[in-house]
């Protein structure tokens, strides 16, 4: 039976970046979701930081297409009065999501986030 691989500091690292490097990436045009795309593809070929940065990358999908659908909504249907408190829940998921991860990351566990499409596998 092989011995799994223990994670080093820059394997946990790495994945608690690829959670928290969307927070710059969201001022850049789509830079959001490039940056965990720049570290599954670049970044270290560890599992653990292949899973987190997938994790990373379904979720800033997934949020960037629920924000996209408020702002739809916004402009056509509900308007900003439900649109905006709906806005504020979303970036606070997306908060939560992004610091839970980043600390599951250092404590080299994994993390699911909640509400989003499995793009990615």
């Amino acid at each position: 039976m092989e011995q799994p691989t223990p994670l080093t500091d820059a394997d946990r690292t790495w994945a608690a970046v690829a959670h928290l490097a969307p927070l710059v990436g969201y001022f850049i045009l789509i830079g959001q979701i490039l940056l965990p795309v720049v570290i599954l593809l670049w970044g270290p070929k560890s599992a653990f930081v292949q899973v987190h940065a997938k994790e990373s990358l379904n979720g800033q999908i997934s949020y960037t297409l629920y924000g996209l659908a408020l702002l739809l909504l916004a402009m056509t249907v509900v308007g900003l009065v439900v649109a905006v408190p709906l806005a504020f829940a979303l970036v606070v998921l997306v908060l939560w999501n992004m610091i839970q991860g980043a600390l599951a990351a250092g404590r080299g566990g994994t993390y699911a986030y909640v509400l989003i499409l499995r793009l990615v596998p």
